[in-house]
């Protein structure tokens, strides 16, 4: 079976036609993998930053270990 010419040459320019769409979308799919990378690597240093940043907060109220204050005692201890 043999194709005719006319139509051989319709058939290279549909599949040129497909073959230049598939370029243009994996052009775009890169440039989104792309834009995705640089927004995970974003992602990873804030995390990091956030997790340096909340080891080196001090605690809520430290506890008070200093029982020979200045203070004056709340209650009498001396002998009645």
């Amino acid at each position: 079976m043999t194709v005719p010419p006319a139509l051989r040459k319709a058939l290279a320019k549909v599949d040129a036609a497909r073959q230049d769409r598939d370029e243009a979308e994996l052009a775009q799919l890169r440039e989104r993998v792309r834009e995705l990378e640089a927004t995970n690597e974003a992602l990873g240093k804030a995390i990091g930053l956030l997790h340096t940043m909340s080891a080196h907060e001090p605690d809520a109220a430290p506890p008070i270990h200093d029982l020979d204050d200045s203070s004056t005692p709340r209650t009498d201890l001396s002998p009645s």
